[in-house]
Protein backbone atom coordinates (compact mmCIF):
# COMPACT_ATOMS: atom_id res chain seq x y z
CA UNK A 1 0.00 0.00 0.00
CA UNK A 2 1.32 3.45 -0.91
CA UNK A 3 0.51 5.69 2.03
CA UNK A 4 -0.31 9.39 1.72
CA UNK A 5 2.83 10.20 3.71
CA UNK A 6 4.80 9.45 0.53
CA UNK A 7 3.19 12.42 -1.23
CA UNK A 8 4.04 16.14 -0.83
CA UNK A 9 2.47 17.91 2.13
CA UNK A 10 0.58 20.29 -0.13
CA UNK A 11 -1.11 17.35 -1.83
CA UNK A 12 -1.83 15.75 1.55
CA UNK A 13 -3.53 18.97 2.65
CA UNK A 14 -5.71 19.03 -0.45
CA UNK A 15 -6.63 15.38 0.05
CA UNK A 16 -7.49 16.01 3.71
CA UNK A 17 -9.82 18.86 2.73
CA UNK A 18 -11.44 16.70 0.05
CA UNK A 19 -11.88 13.87 2.55
CA UNK A 20 -13.54 16.17 5.10
CA UNK A 21 -15.81 17.60 2.40
CA UNK A 22 -16.73 14.13 1.13
CA UNK A 23 -17.51 12.69 4.55
CA UNK A 24 -19.37 15.84 5.56
CA UNK A 25 -21.50 15.51 2.43
CA UNK A 26 -22.04 11.84 3.15
CA UNK A 27 -23.11 12.72 6.70
CA UNK A 28 -25.86 14.87 5.17
CA UNK A 29 -27.10 11.84 3.22
CA UNK A 30 -27.05 9.63 6.33
CA UNK A 31 -28.69 12.33 8.45
CA UNK A 32 -31.36 12.90 5.80
CA UNK A 33 -32.09 9.16 5.65
CA UNK A 34 -32.46 8.98 9.43
CA UNK A 35 -34.64 12.08 9.64
CA UNK A 36 -37.00 10.59 7.04
CA UNK A 37 -36.85 6.93 8.15
CA UNK A 38 -36.84 7.30 11.94
CA UNK A 39 -38.68 10.58 12.52
CA UNK A 40 -40.94 10.90 9.47
CA UNK A 41 -39.72 14.43 8.74
CA UNK A 42 -37.99 16.27 5.91
CA UNK A 43 -34.43 17.51 6.37
CA UNK A 44 -35.22 20.97 5.01
CA UNK A 45 -38.25 21.43 7.24
CA UNK A 46 -36.93 20.86 10.75
CA UNK A 47 -38.87 23.70 12.31
CA UNK A 48 -40.64 24.11 15.63
CA UNK A 49 -38.27 23.48 18.52
CA UNK A 50 -41.26 22.95 20.81
CA UNK A 51 -41.93 19.70 18.91
CA UNK A 52 -40.09 16.81 20.62
CA UNK A 53 -39.86 14.83 17.39
CA UNK A 54 -38.13 17.74 15.64
CA UNK A 55 -35.70 18.09 18.54
CA UNK A 56 -34.83 14.37 18.42
CA UNK A 57 -34.30 14.62 14.65
CA UNK A 58 -31.94 17.56 15.13
CA UNK A 59 -30.03 15.63 17.80
CA UNK A 60 -29.64 12.81 15.29
CA UNK A 61 -28.28 15.28 12.71
CA UNK A 62 -25.88 16.72 15.29
CA UNK A 63 -24.49 13.30 16.18
CA UNK A 64 -24.12 12.09 12.59
CA UNK A 65 -22.43 15.33 11.50
CA UNK A 66 -19.93 15.22 14.36
CA UNK A 67 -19.19 11.55 13.76
CA UNK A 68 -18.48 11.81 10.03
CA UNK A 69 -17.05 15.33 9.70
CA UNK A 70 -14.51 15.13 12.51
CA UNK A 71 -13.99 11.66 13.95
CA UNK A 72 -14.18 9.51 10.82
CA UNK A 73 -12.33 12.09 8.70
CA UNK A 74 -9.36 12.07 11.08
CA UNK A 75 -9.33 8.28 11.51
CA UNK A 76 -9.57 7.54 7.80
CA UNK A 77 -6.93 10.13 6.91
CA UNK A 78 -4.52 8.70 9.49
CA UNK A 79 -5.18 5.17 8.17
CA UNK A 80 -4.39 6.32 4.63
CA UNK A 81 -1.29 8.22 5.78
CA UNK A 82 0.60 5.81 7.95
CA UNK A 83 0.91 2.11 8.82
CA UNK A 84 0.48 3.06 12.50
CA UNK A 85 -2.50 5.46 12.46
CA UNK A 86 -2.82 5.57 16.26
CA UNK A 87 0.79 6.73 16.62
CA UNK A 88 0.30 9.18 13.75
CA UNK A 89 -2.61 10.79 15.63
CA UNK A 90 -0.72 11.01 18.92
CA UNK A 91 -2.70 8.33 20.76
CA UNK A 92 0.13 7.50 23.16
CA UNK A 93 0.19 6.92 26.88
CA UNK A 94 1.06 10.14 28.73
CA UNK A 95 4.57 10.19 30.11
CA UNK A 96 3.27 11.10 33.58
CA UNK A 97 0.13 9.83 35.31
CA UNK A 98 -0.35 13.06 37.26
CA UNK A 99 -0.88 14.85 33.96
CA UNK A 100 -4.42 13.40 33.97
CA UNK A 101 -5.40 15.48 36.99
CA UNK A 102 -3.41 18.50 35.85
CA UNK A 103 -5.08 18.58 32.41
CA UNK A 104 -8.53 18.43 34.00
CA UNK A 105 -7.57 21.03 36.61
CA UNK A 106 -6.28 23.43 33.97
CA UNK A 107 -9.51 23.35 31.97
CA UNK A 108 -11.71 23.61 35.06
CA UNK A 109 -9.78 26.66 36.21
CA UNK A 110 -10.16 28.25 32.78
CA UNK A 111 -13.93 27.72 32.46
CA UNK A 112 -15.01 30.84 34.46
CA UNK A 113 -12.56 33.05 32.57
CA UNK A 114 -13.59 31.77 29.15
CA UNK A 115 -17.28 32.09 29.99
CA UNK A 116 -16.87 35.64 31.26
CA UNK A 117 -14.80 36.59 28.22
CA UNK A 118 -17.57 35.20 26.02
CA UNK A 119 -20.14 37.26 27.94
CA UNK A 120 -18.10 40.44 27.44
CA UNK A 121 -17.70 39.77 23.71
CA UNK A 122 -21.47 39.31 23.42
CA UNK A 123 -21.84 42.97 24.42
CA UNK A 124 -20.17 43.98 21.16
CA UNK A 125 -22.19 44.84 18.08
CA UNK A 126 -21.17 42.88 14.97
CA UNK A 127 -24.37 43.71 13.13
CA UNK A 128 -28.00 42.66 13.34
CA UNK A 129 -27.52 39.64 11.09
CA UNK A 130 -24.65 38.26 13.15
CA UNK A 131 -26.57 38.85 16.38
CA UNK A 132 -29.71 37.19 15.05
CA UNK A 133 -27.73 34.16 13.84
CA UNK A 134 -25.98 33.87 17.20
CA UNK A 135 -29.21 34.10 19.18
CA UNK A 136 -30.85 31.48 16.95
CA UNK A 137 -27.87 29.18 17.47
CA UNK A 138 -28.09 29.65 21.23
CA UNK A 139 -31.84 29.01 21.22
CA UNK A 140 -31.36 25.85 19.19
CA UNK A 141 -28.62 24.46 21.44
CA UNK A 142 -30.73 25.06 24.54
CA UNK A 143 -33.69 23.31 22.88
CA UNK A 144 -31.47 20.33 22.04
CA UNK A 145 -30.53 20.04 25.73
CA UNK A 146 -33.82 20.92 27.42
CA UNK A 147 -34.47 17.50 29.00
CA UNK A 148 -34.50 16.79 32.73
CA UNK A 149 -34.12 12.99 32.97
CA UNK A 150 -30.82 11.21 33.49
CA UNK A 151 -31.39 9.41 30.21
CA UNK A 152 -31.44 12.84 28.58
CA UNK A 153 -28.20 13.72 30.38
CA UNK A 154 -26.47 10.57 29.08
CA UNK A 155 -27.51 11.47 25.53
CA UNK A 156 -26.33 15.07 25.91
CA UNK A 157 -22.95 13.96 27.24
CA UNK A 158 -22.54 11.62 24.28
CA UNK A 159 -23.58 14.18 21.65
CA UNK A 160 -22.03 17.33 23.08
CA UNK A 161 -19.08 16.09 25.16
CA UNK A 162 -17.80 12.66 24.08
CA UNK A 163 -18.17 12.91 20.29
CA UNK A 164 -16.77 16.47 19.99
CA UNK A 165 -13.92 15.75 22.41
CA UNK A 166 -12.78 12.67 20.50
CA UNK A 167 -13.50 13.77 16.93
CA UNK A 168 -12.33 17.37 17.17
CA UNK A 169 -9.12 16.51 19.01
CA UNK A 170 -8.27 13.82 16.46
CA UNK A 171 -8.74 16.27 13.61
CA UNK A 172 -7.54 19.62 14.97
CA UNK A 173 -4.73 18.49 17.27
CA UNK A 174 -3.99 15.04 15.84
CA UNK A 175 -3.88 16.10 12.16
CA UNK A 176 -3.99 19.90 11.72
CA UNK A 177 -1.53 20.70 14.52
CA UNK A 178 0.79 17.97 13.24
CA UNK A 179 0.70 19.49 9.74
CA UNK A 180 1.35 22.98 11.08
CA UNK A 181 4.33 21.87 13.15
CA UNK A 182 5.81 19.81 10.31
CA UNK A 183 5.77 22.85 8.03
CA UNK A 184 6.90 25.46 10.56
CA UNK A 185 8.94 23.52 13.15
CA UNK A 186 7.52 25.99 15.67
CA UNK A 187 5.26 24.49 18.32
CA UNK A 188 3.74 27.85 19.26
CA UNK A 189 2.70 28.52 15.67
CA UNK A 190 1.31 24.98 15.39
CA UNK A 191 -0.76 25.40 18.56
CA UNK A 192 -2.10 28.82 17.52
CA UNK A 193 -2.83 27.77 13.94
CA UNK A 194 -4.76 24.65 14.93
CA UNK A 195 -6.61 26.63 17.63
CA UNK A 196 -7.58 29.27 15.07
CA UNK A 197 -8.98 26.65 12.67
CA UNK A 198 -10.71 25.05 15.66
CA UNK A 199 -12.37 28.36 16.51
CA UNK A 200 -13.43 29.05 12.93
CA UNK A 201 -14.94 25.57 12.58
CA UNK A 202 -17.48 26.39 15.29
CA UNK A 203 -18.93 29.15 13.09
CA UNK A 204 -19.66 31.77 15.74
CA UNK A 205 -18.21 35.27 15.80
CA UNK A 206 -19.17 35.71 19.45
CA UNK A 207 -17.63 32.41 20.52
CA UNK A 208 -14.52 32.51 18.33
CA UNK A 209 -12.09 34.00 20.85
CA UNK A 210 -13.06 31.80 23.87
CA UNK A 211 -13.06 28.68 21.68
CA UNK A 212 -9.70 29.58 20.16
CA UNK A 213 -8.20 30.17 23.62
CA UNK A 214 -9.57 26.81 24.75
CA UNK A 215 -7.94 25.33 21.65
CA UNK A 216 -4.62 26.91 22.63
CA UNK A 217 -4.79 25.23 26.04
CA UNK A 218 -5.74 21.91 24.47
CA UNK A 219 -2.81 22.19 22.06
CA UNK A 220 -0.33 22.80 24.85
CA UNK A 221 -1.82 19.99 26.92
CA UNK A 222 -1.24 17.67 23.97
CA UNK A 223 2.29 18.90 23.41
CA UNK A 224 3.42 19.01 27.05
CA UNK A 225 1.87 15.66 28.01
CA UNK A 226 2.89 13.89 24.81
CA UNK A 227 -0.55 12.31 24.52
CA UNK A 228 -3.67 13.24 22.59
CA UNK A 229 -5.69 11.26 25.15
CA UNK A 230 -5.17 14.08 27.64
CA UNK A 231 -6.33 16.83 25.30
CA UNK A 232 -9.40 14.66 24.66
CA UNK A 233 -9.96 14.35 28.41
CA UNK A 234 -9.59 18.10 28.90
CA UNK A 235 -11.91 18.82 25.97
CA UNK A 236 -14.49 16.40 27.37
CA UNK A 237 -14.23 18.04 30.80
CA UNK A 238 -14.90 21.50 29.34
CA UNK A 239 -17.92 20.36 27.35
CA UNK A 240 -19.25 18.10 30.10
CA UNK A 241 -19.22 20.98 32.60
CA UNK A 242 -21.34 23.04 30.21
CA UNK A 243 -23.77 20.15 29.71
CA UNK A 244 -24.01 19.44 33.43
CA UNK A 245 -24.57 23.12 34.20
CA UNK A 246 -27.42 23.40 31.71
CA UNK A 247 -28.93 20.11 32.92
CA UNK A 248 -28.81 21.32 36.53
CA UNK A 249 -30.52 24.55 35.46
CA UNK A 250 -33.21 22.54 33.66
CA UNK A 251 -33.90 20.71 36.93
CA UNK A 252 -33.99 24.03 38.83
CA UNK A 253 -30.98 22.99 40.90
CA UNK A 254 -29.03 26.12 39.94
CA UNK A 255 -29.84 29.41 38.21
CA UNK A 256 -29.42 29.74 34.42
CA UNK A 257 -26.84 32.50 34.98
CA UNK A 258 -24.72 30.22 37.16
CA UNK A 259 -25.10 27.38 34.65
CA UNK A 260 -23.53 29.58 31.99
CA UNK A 261 -20.90 30.91 34.45
CA UNK A 262 -21.80 34.49 33.60
CA UNK A 263 -21.76 37.54 35.86
CA UNK A 264 -19.36 35.88 38.28
CA UNK A 265 -17.91 38.01 41.12
CA UNK A 266 -14.50 39.53 40.47
CA UNK A 267 -12.88 37.42 43.19
CA UNK A 268 -14.01 34.20 41.49
CA UNK A 269 -12.29 35.33 38.30
CA UNK A 270 -9.19 36.31 40.30
CA UNK A 271 -9.08 32.89 41.94
CA UNK A 272 -9.53 31.32 38.52
CA UNK A 273 -6.54 33.24 37.18
CA UNK A 274 -4.41 32.18 40.15
CA UNK A 275 -5.32 28.51 39.89
CA UNK A 276 -4.84 28.56 36.13
CA UNK A 277 -1.36 30.04 36.48
CA UNK A 278 -0.41 27.61 39.25
CA UNK A 279 -1.61 24.52 37.40
CA UNK A 280 0.03 25.72 34.20
CA UNK A 281 3.33 26.13 36.04
CA UNK A 282 3.10 22.62 37.52
CA UNK A 283 2.33 21.18 34.08
CA UNK A 284 5.38 22.94 32.64
CA UNK A 285 7.60 21.62 35.44
CA UNK A 286 6.38 18.04 34.99
CA UNK A 287 6.10 18.06 31.20
CA UNK A 288 6.87 14.97 29.14
CA UNK A 289 6.61 16.72 25.76
CA UNK A 290 6.28 15.24 22.33
CA UNK A 291 9.65 14.28 20.83
CA UNK A 292 11.25 16.73 18.42
CA UNK A 293 10.53 14.41 15.47
CA UNK A 294 6.89 13.75 16.43
CA UNK A 295 5.53 15.18 13.17
CA UNK A 296 7.93 13.32 10.85
CA UNK A 297 6.27 11.07 8.29
CA UNK A 298 8.91 8.39 7.87
CA UNK A 299 11.04 8.12 11.03
CA UNK A 300 13.48 5.69 9.37
CA UNK A 301 10.86 3.31 8.00
CA UNK A 302 10.99 1.88 4.51
CA UNK A 303 8.50 2.76 1.79
CA UNK A 304 5.41 0.53 1.85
Amino acid sequence: MRYLRHYPRFLQTILLMLLIFTLSSFSFIVANFGVTKFFGLEMGRLEGLENANVVHAMQWVQGVTSLFTFLLSALLFAYLCHPRPAAYLGLRRPGSGQMLLLAVGLIMAAVPLLAQLGAWIQLLDFGKGVRASFEEQQRMMKALMAGTTFGDLALYLLLFAVLPAVGEELLFRGVVMRFAYHNSKNIHFAVLFSAGIFGLAHGSVYHFVPIMLAGVMLGYIYYLSGSLWLSMLAHFTNNALAVLGLFAANRKAISPALAEAEGLPWYVLLISVGVLAAVGWVIKQNATPLPTDWSDDFRGEGVN
